[in-house]
């Protein structure tokens, strides 16, 4: 399952991503990670929460994020909920052209079981993408 918050620039989506992710810690059975690019919000995670900046690990384009997040499923079977904040900007592309990157996101959760909650700054969502909100 992937879950989208959209909208523009200072709308407040990562806050309710960083709240999202903290109380999904009193509901789910195994692991929360939160992944951004940035460590401006590494103290409003909760400690139990595997907090990662992609940025610590080189560039990000669509085909390493995927990656990434497949390594991180693979490597811990306990992972239910990924939290992925400020994806157009953590891949400087426009939400109109990620379609191929929520295909490939929504693959992986379906066959791994990991639900993955998105925010994206646009100001429309594209259509694709409508589905996931």
């Amino acid at each position: 399952m992937i879950n989208v918050i959209a909208g523009p620039k200072g709308s407040g989506k990562t806050k309710e991503m960083i709240d999202g992710a903290n109380a999904a810690l009193d509901v789910c059975k195994g692991n929360v990670v939160f992944v951004t690019d940035t460590s401006d919000y590494s103290r409003e995670v909760n400690t139990a929460i595997r907090f990662i900046n992609v940025r610590d690990f080189g560039g990000v384009s669509e085909e390493s994020l995927i990656g990434f997040v497949k390594g991180i499923a693979a490597s811990n079977s306990d992972v239910d909920r990924i939290y992925i904040d400020g994806l157009a900007r953590m891949l400087g592309t426009p939400a109109e052209d990620m379609e191929g990157f929520f295909i490939a996101l929504d693959d992986l959760s379906e066959n791994h079981g990991v639900d993955f909650y998105l925010s994206v700054t646009c100001g429309k969502a594209p259509k694709f993408m409508k589905k996931y909100q």
